[in-house]
């Protein structure tokens, strides 16, 4: 399936792997994304699907209509501030491990799990009524 991965980050080996096993072709790597802009730019190209770590629900509600959306779990499993401890960290298991800037001065480690398939369902809960 044509898709595209919206991240800042490079693609751990983990990853790329779970993209192979699914049936992706990656046709784009964006680090942004627009839905104005990018929704028909991708539509008009084929792509059935996007691949993504985090954005904001508005966005990922904004995918879901056009396109089957996934999610690359990435595990937060602590911080610290030392590089050197970080990227030895990493080492241990470098197709699944990476780590990124946090608060100033630290360094959040970060540890790909797995993919999951993103499907939104609206629900409402009626909160008040002026007939009460």
């Amino acid at each position: 399936m044509k898709s595209v991965v919206i991240s800042r980050h490079k693609l751990l080996p983990a990853q790329e792997t779970a993209l192979q096993a699914l049936g992706a072709e990656v046709v784009e790597i964006c680090e942004q994304y627009n839905p104005k802009v990018d929704n028909p730019r991708w539509e008009a190209q084929g792509v059935e699907a996007v691949f993504t770590v985090a954005l904001p629900p508005s966005l990922l509600a904004s995918l879901c209509g056009p396109f089957r959306v996934f999610i690359f779990e990435m595990e937060s499993v602590g911080t610290t501030t030392d590089e050197t401890e970080a990227q030895r960290w990493c080492a241990e298991k470098p197709e699944l491990r990476s780590y990124l800037p946090a608060l100033e001065g630290s360094l959040r480690l970060m540890e790909f799990q797995a993919v999951y398939e993103l499907k939104i369902a609206i629900q409402t809960t009626r909160v008040w009524s002026a007939q009460s």
